[in-house]
C-alpha cells in the first residue's frame, strides 16, 4: 500500500446554497487521490483546525472521505479560514479569503507537531505532497522548520511532491516567495508546476522559457500546465508534449489544478508512466470544472483499476 502525506490547509468554503463544504488545495488533491486509488494508498492529511463546532463538522467530514488524520492538529484558539468564490461567465475564479486565525498556520507552534516531524525522519510516508500556499500560509521560522524536516526526509529515502500554487497575497514579497520555491523545486522529486503560478512569482512562462527554466530541475519529473495548451512533461531531459482535452463545459474551474495532480499521482504512483497519468490528470480535471466547487461528484477510475477489487470500481463519489 502507497502512503502519501498531503501538508496544508483546508477552509470552510461559503457555498451560496448553505451547504457544509470545505476546500483547499492540498486537501482538495488528498480527497480526490484517495478516491482514486481506494484501499491501494493510505492517505493522511496533515493540518491543524479548531475545538470548536464547525472543526468538528470538518474533522467528521475530513474522516468520511477516508483520509487518515492521524497528524491532524487541533488548536483550542483558533479555528478554519474561510473562502468564497466569485466565478464569472466562463468559469474563472476569483476568491475571497479570511484566513487569518486559522490555525494551520500555527501548526509548528502546536505542541504535537513533533509527531508529525519524527514520522518525516522515520520515512513513515512513501510521499509528501504540499503546495507554494502550504509554505504561504506559514511564518519564516516554521516554513524553514518544514524544509529542514523535508531534507531529513529525503535522506531517509522520501519522496516529495511540489505544486506551484500562487497566492500573491499570501506572501510578504516576491523575493521571499522565490527563495521559498526554489528551496522546495531543489527538493522536490515531482513538480506539478502551472504557467500562470510560474508567471506570478517569476515573470515569465512562454514555452520555451518555461523548458529553459526547469532544465536545471531535471532530476525530478517535472509536469508543466499551460491552459488549454499543451501540457509539458520534462523528465531526465526529455520532453513530451500532451495536448489538452477538450471540456464540453465549464461551470467553476475551482479544484481543477489539485484534481489534476492527484490523477496524474494516481496513475503515475502505481505505474511510473507518465502517459496514463496525464490522460486521467486531464478527465478528472475536465470532471471537476463541469460542477460547481472544489470537491464534487467524480465517478473516473484509474487505468490500473484492474488492481482494485470489484467492490471497489465504478463509484460514484459526493
Amino acid at each position: 500500500m502507497i502512503k502519501v502525506a498531503f501538508f496544508g490547509e483546508a477552509m470552510h468554503e461559503l457555498s451560496l446554497n448553505n451547504e457544509l463544504c470545505f476546500g483547499g488545495d492540498t486537501y482538495n488533491s488528498a480527497v480526490y487521490l484517495k478516491r482514486l486509488l481506494m484501499s491501494n494508498a493510505e492517505v493522511y492529511f496533515v493540518s491543524a483546525i479548531g475545538s470548536d463546532e464547525l472543526s468538528m463538522q470538518a474533522y467528521n467530514w475530513f474522516k468520511n472521505q477516508g483520509l487518515n488524520l492521524k497528524y491532524l492538529l487541533h488548536s483550542d484558539v483558533r479555528t478554519l479560514g474561510a473562502y468564497g468564490i466569485v466565478v464569472d461567465e466562463s468559469g474563472e475564479r476569483t476568491f475571497h479569503y479570511e484566513r487569518k486565525n486559522s490555525a494551520a498556520r500555527e501548526y509548528f507552534k502546536l505542541a504535537p507537531q513533533q509527531s508529525f516531524l519524527a514520522a518525516l525522519e522515520q520515512k513513515e510516508f512513501d510521499y509528501l505532497y504540499f503546495s507554494a500556499i502550504s509554505l504561504a500560509i506559514l511564518d519564516e521560522q516554521s516554513r524553514q522548520l518544514l524544509m529542514a524536516a523535508i531534507t531529513v526526509y529525503k535522506d531517509a529515502g522520501g519522496k516529495v511532491i511540489f505544486d506551484s500554487n500562487y497566492r500573491a497575497v499570501l506572501w510578504q514579497n516576491k523575493a521571499i516567495a522565490q527563495k521559498c520555491y526554489k528551496q522546495a523545486y531543489a527538493r522536490a522529486d515531482i513538480l506539478l508546476i502551472t504557467d500562470d503560478d510560474h508567471f506570478g512569482v517569476f515573470g515569465f512562462a512562454s514555452s520555451q522559457q518555461l523548458l529553459d527554466f526547469y532544465k536545471p530541475y531535471a532530476h525530478s519529473l517535472v509536469i508543466i500546465k499551460q491552459g488549454v495548451n499543451d501540457t509539458l512533461v520534462l523528465q531526465q531531459q526529455q520532453l513530451k508534449n500532451y495536448p489538452v482535452q477538450p471540456a464540453a463545459r465549464v461551470v467553476d474551474t475551482t479544484g481543477a489544478g489539485d484534481a489534476f495532480g492527484a490523477g496524474f499521482l494516481a496513475e503515475y504512483l502505481i505505474t511510473q508512466q507518465c502517459d496514463p497519468a496525464v490522460t486521467t490528470a486531464q478527465q478528472l480535471a475536465i470532471q471537476v470544472i463541469a460542477a460547481t466547487g472544489a470537491i464534487v461528484a467524480t465517478t473516473l477510475t484509474i487505468t490500473t483499476s484492474n488492481q482494485l477489487s470489484p467492490s471497489e470500481q465504478d463509484t460514484d463519489y459526493e
